[in-house]
């Protein structure tokens, strides 16, 4: 279970690192053409890795028969990961057609995916998810992810 928490803090390190130091420093020092043409270099490398990472724990709950609620933070974050990579090329080939609605909706879900990549990392890196602390891990994940759905729908 420790190598599990070891890989979601380097899921929350990505993460953080992502977004408090790379995508301020594009857009405060590249021109639009340069920080998009980084930024497509980027993504797909930064989803890559999410995935790779969140491989880790899906292999070892299957290994290891974990259920409940372990065995579902641990595959919705590899299936955010994943669906985070997938839709990469439909996010650039309608922000190249100027295909805004279409667009808004991909970035809004990339931007989703990452908070419950995030959201699933911190709920197991910092709770013990033994039999007593399920029902406060699943009541702050519900949470996060309806605050998440409301902001994007908004």
């Amino acid at each position: 279970m420790e190598l599990v928490k070891f890989i979601f803090a380097l899921q929350i390190g990505v993460v953080l690192t992502h977004l408090a130091l790379t995508t301020p420093v594009v857009f405060n020092s590249l021109d639009e053409h340069e920080s998009s043409g980084f930024l497509r270099k980027i993504f797909p490398r930064y989803y890559l890795f999410l995935t790779l990472l969140s491989l880790v724990p899906l292999i070892y709950a299957l290994f290891y028969s974990l259920d409940g609620l372990l065995w579902y933070l641990i595959f919705s974050n590899f299936v955010h990961s994943f669906i985070g990579l997938i839709i990469i090329p439909v996010t650039n080939f309608s922000r190249d057609r100027a295909w805004e609605r279409l667009f808004s909706l991909f970035h809004g879900l990339s931007i989703y995916c990452t908070i419950v990549i995030t959201a699933i990392a911190l709920i197991v890196f910092f709770i013990d998810l033994q039999p007593k602390s399920i029902e406060v891990a699943e009541s702050i994940f519900t949470e996060i992810v309806t605050n998440a759905d409301e902001n994007i729908s908004n």
